[in-house]
């Protein structure tokens, strides 16, 4: 263990230079929560580089600084470390930083927090993120008509982004997080998940992603059937679809 006595010092952040390989990705929409709460909060997270004034830790951080406009941000210049440390910490800090959220303690803090003050920003949550967890939506028509909108608008999003999709981009692969569009459910649903990934393998003979696109085609084909039919659709397709619902919301 190395006996380490860092120094912050306060430089231009235009001034760091990126990593080009950096791994940890950072969208618009992030930069610009992540610059907001910086605006708000303030800066107190010195970003790490190494000798050479190459950023180890803290890309996001620097680019929304850049974004508000600061003119200093605190850093410390990690010049006892070798080229190979430098490259190991880089990958440490992205990998360790990527956790889950224990949902039912996020969801009781976010309501404490909004309930001490209701105007209160949280940044990095949208609004219908702290909808979902400070109120019953599936209880109420408010929360069936904003699920019924999200799917419907989901759908026609997809659709319309499949036209445009080429070969080259249909073939790369895309998170599964993001093909869902989120990245967690609740502890107690936790369950129901697993239980769904293994009914689509049992069906579908297959495993992880496979058996998840095989079935969603199965699904996909019966859908379209019960929208080509007439007004007495086959029982037993209808059936399977109440069956799956079911299944589904169980």
């Amino acid at each position: 263990m190395k006996d380490l006595q860092l120094e912050v010092v306060y430089l231009d952040p235009k001034t760091l230079i990126p990593y080009e390989k950096n791994a940890k990705i950072h969208n618009k929409k992030q930069i610009e929560a992540l610059s907001a709460a910086i605006v708000k909060r303030g800066f107190d997270q010195p970003v790490t580089v190494d000798k050479d004034m190459v950023i180890i830790t803290g890309h996001g951080r620097t680019e929304a600084a850049i974004f508000a406009g600061l003119s200093e941000i605190p850093v410390i210049i990690r010049s006892d470390l070798t080229d190979t440390e430098v490259a190991a910490k880089r990958l440490e800090d992205n990998r360790l930083a990527s956790t889950d959220y224990d949902m039912e303690l996020l969801e009781e803090e976010i309501n404490e927090i909004l309930s001490a003050d209701s105007s209160e920003n949280l940044f990095g949550f949208d609004d219908k993120e702290l909808q979902m967890m400070t109120e019953d939506l599936l209880s109420s028509d408010l929360g069936e008509e904003m699920l019924i909108s999200d799917v419907s608008m989901e759908a026609s999003r997809i659709a319309e982004e499949n036209e445009e999709i080429g070969e080259e981009i249909a073939e790369s692969k895309l998170k599964i997080s993001d093909a869902f569009g989120f990245r967690e459910v609740p502890m107690k649903d936790g369950r129901t998940i697993i239980r769904w990934v293994a009914m689509m393998e049992e069906l579908t003979g297959r495993s992880g992603a496979a058996a998840l696109v095989e079935y969603a085609k199965r699904d996909l084909a019966k859908a379209e059937e019960v929208m080509d039919f007439s007004e007495t659709p086959d029982p037993h397709v209808s059936s399977d679809l109440e069956e799956l619902e079911s299944m589904l919301i169980s």
